[in-house]
Formats: structure tokens, sequence, C-alpha cells
């Protein structure tokens, strides 16, 4: 059996207080979700997909020329078709879907994902971890007040 950490003769006498620290204790939990949520960082990424055979009319619309794309574009552009991966931590570089290359189509994989270790998500993670503790506390209080068989 675990052993309660907040150790209290308020909270073994009354069950008033208990049910206020479980309450106060899921707020800070509940809490903590839209805090983390909110410090959440978007990384965005940049990768070869495929050789596309026979462009579809809308494939063919988004496509950007290889001729149009700025020097920096046309790096990333052959690095990508080398097999080379790239992350960016913020959206300033738009990366084509599509390009068409000496009659070559080529899609590429470019989108965002969640950074769920941002350093700023740090600290609603542990605000979560202490209203999770709280909770805790009021049920193993909750457990000795009635006893082994819970009556």
């Amino acid at each position: 059996m675990v052993r309660s950490l907040l150790h209290s003769s308020l909270l073994e006498r009354h069950s008033a207080l208990r049910f206020t620290l479980m309450l106060l204790g899921v707020c800070v939990l509940l809490a903590s979700l839209p805090a983390w949520l909110g410090t959440a960082d978007f990384d965005y990424h940049f990768s070869y997909n495929h050789q596309i055979q026979d462009p579809t009319f809308e494939q063919e619309r988004e496509t950007t020329p290889y001729d149009q794309l700025s020097p920096e574009e046309r790096q990333y552009v052959d690095a990508a078709l080398d097999g080379e991966r790239f992350d960016f931590e913020d959206d300033s570089r738009t990366m084509p879907s599509i390009v068409e290359r000496r009659g070559t189509y080529y899609a590429f994989d470019s989108g965002r994902s969640v950074d769920w270790l941002n350093p700023g998500s740090f600290g609603p993670v542990l605000v979560g971890l202490a209203g999770f503790w709280l909770v805790f506390e009021a049920v193993q209080h909750e457990r000795a007040h009635l006893g082994p068989h819970g009556v």
C-alpha cells in the first residue's frame, strides 16, 4: 500500500478538506492541460516523398518549376532529392510541394508537427504533476479514513 506524503491530522479528521484537496488537484490538473497545449511549439519539415509519373491537373497546377526557385530553395530541393530531411523551427520558408525539373515531377513532404519537448512546456507539465499529486494525496487520505475494507 502506498503511504501518503502529506501528513496532516486535519485531513484525517475532516472529509470536507479531503474533498477540497481533491477538487483543487483536479482543477490544477485540468488547468495545466490548456497551458501545456498553449506552449506547444510547431516544427516544420521538408523531405523528398516520391516521383510523380502522371501528374493530375491539380498537381500540375500546384507545381513549381525548378528554374523559378530561389537559390536557397534549390539547395534544399537538391539535398532532399539526395535523401536529406530538413527540420525548421519556424515557418519563414515556404517550400514547394511539387517541383518540375527537366520534365520530371517530384513530390515533397512539407508540413508541420507539434514539438512537445519545447522547453516552455515543462512548466505546465510540472503544474499538472502537482495537480495529480494533490488528487493522489486526497485519495490516499480517503482510503486511510475508510480502512482496509472500505467501510
